[in-house]
């Protein structure tokens, strides 16, 4: 078994051992289809993948004082995802969304390790 492979079995173990930590998630990949001349639309067609990960949300509550400022930072809604790179049968995109307890997530930005055992995706909140 080569390194990538070591690397991508131990990513997975690790994911699993945290439990309860890692939730349910629904990956929407988003494929363009052929465009329609008689409507002048563009057929996309979305398939669904259920997988494991763990999120955490991004930014947080704190208030402090700085100078003669006032700062006050809030949850802004945007969640980081992280989860096994091979629990996901496609690579992710940009285009593509997350399903979490019935919120729409927007990835913005998709982090991987050399090896490609993991990916950490950085949600939006959309609507």
């Amino acid at each position: 078994m080569g390194l990538k492979a070591s690397i991508g079995k131990s990513v997975e173990s690790a994911l699993k051992a945290v439990g309860d930590l890692a939730e349910t998630i629904t990956y929407n990949a988003r494929t363009t289809g052929s465009y329609n001349v008689t409507t002048g639309a563009v057929a996309h067609t979305t398939t669904t993948y259920s997988l494991k990960a763990v999120l955490s949300p991004l930014g947080g509550k704190v208030d402090a004082k700085v100078g003669a400022n006032d700062v006050s930072t809030q949850f802004t809604g945007d969640l980081s995802a992280i989860f096994a790179s091979r629990d996901l049968s496609v690579t992710p995109d940009t285009n593509d969304t997350i399903t979490r307890d019935s919120v729409t997530y927007a990835i913005n930005n998709i982090i991987s390790d050399p090896a490609l055992a993991s990916y950490t995706l950085i949600l939006t909140r959309l609507g």
